[in-house]
């Protein structure tokens, strides 16, 4: 165990709705770190079962509990805990997945190494509800390059990263979903250095009722928002977001028409498709032809198809991944 002399190194921030098969698994993830000097701040965001329970049942002094009086979301939850911060720097973890034993001590090493650094993410391994391994996604570790990128897309997940606790820069209330891209894009804008560990260090559970997958059309929604914003500022350093009004949005009327649209027509079979496209993207083409079957099977689906026909060229699949830069094993 790694044991430092300042009172708290490392904030761990958890906001928990849902997910009680799993919360145990990941808060002692958390706990079994081979770094020690840290405390563990988990939230009850109106979950239908006694979270505060389960979290003192382990007696661990590192653990403190917070309960809303309501449901108010990840991104209040965060900012409404952050006064009571104690940690040099910030880590994140979502209910349901898990930290490698390392990933405190190795981040924390890093930025400490790094002061150019403001914030470290890492590459994940996406697990279904089985703990059956779907792929890993490999994090770019340079960091020009995810400054150049991140405006087209998210390069760091949100469960992975550990940042500097200054108070400058931090999540902004209104970004209700993809408050982690608002937030990264903000940090470049400021020219922040950002950055990811090619190792492995987070575990992401592929589950139907993460709101990555179950609010997909809300997030694609907060994602464009974040881009608007990100290049106002590139234009005249500053953004409309004061002036942001989900009912009432200035900046581009055809993003709340297409929030309304988007929002009533949610595909049933997008958690099914994105499983997919990971299992191909990884080259396990197998277990990706047996899930296309299944979907063809009940209803044809052209796109299913064109997959079905593209896993039986892998050249082609790697091609595309070479193209996209992105790397998936």
């Amino acid at each position: 165990m790694i044991r430092l002399q300042n009172p708290v190194d490392i904030t761990v921030a958890m906001s928990v709705y849902g997910y009680k098969k799993n919360v145990r698994d990941t808060i002692e993830s958390i706990l079994n770190q081979t770094f020690d000097n840290f405390e563990f701040i988990i939230i009850d965001d109106g979950c239908n079962y006694d979270l505060e329970q389960i979290v003192k049942s382990y007696n661990d002094k590192r653990l403190l509990f917070v309960k809303n009086e309501e449901n108010l979301g990840l991104t209040r939850s965060l900012i409404k805990i952050k006064e009571i911060f104690k940690g040099k720097y910030i880590a994140r973890i979502d209910a349901g997945n898990l930290a490698c034993k390392t990933r405190l001590e190795k981040q924390f090493q890093f930025l400490e190494e790094k002061p150019d650094y403001y914030l470290i993410g890492s590459s994940v391994l996406l697990f279904d509800d089985n703990r059956e391994e779907l792929c890993k996604i490999i994090a770019s570790d340079n960091p020009d390059f995810i400054k150049k990128m991140l405006p087209d897309h998210n390069m760091i997940n949100h469960s992975s990263i550990l940042f500097r606790n200054d108070c400058e820069l931090y999540y902004r209330e209104k970004f209700k979903y993809s408050q982690d891209y608002d937030f990264y894009l903000n940090l470049i804008s400021k020219g922040k250095k950002i950055g990811n560990l090619k190792e492995v260090l987070t575990w992401e559970l592929f589950s139907k009722g993460s709101i990555t997958y179950s609010r997909q059309n809300e997030q694609k929604f907060f994602e464009k928002l974040a881009r608007n914003f990100y290049y106002e500022r590139l234009e005249s350093g500053n953004d409309s977001y004061n002036n942001f009004d989900i009912n009432n949005l200035g900046i581009d009327q055809n993003l709340v028409k297409n929030f309304e649209k988007h929002s009533k027509s949610i595909d049933s079979l997008f958690f099914e498709k994105q499983k997919i496209y990971y299992l191909l993207r990884s080259l396990r083409l197998k277990k990706a032809r047996q899930s296309i079957k299944s979907i063809l099977k009940d209803k044809f689906n052209f796109k299913m198809f064109v997959y079905y026909i593209v896993s039986f060229f892998p050249f082609v699949i790697k091609a595309l991944n070479k193209k996209d830069k992105v790397e998936f094993e």
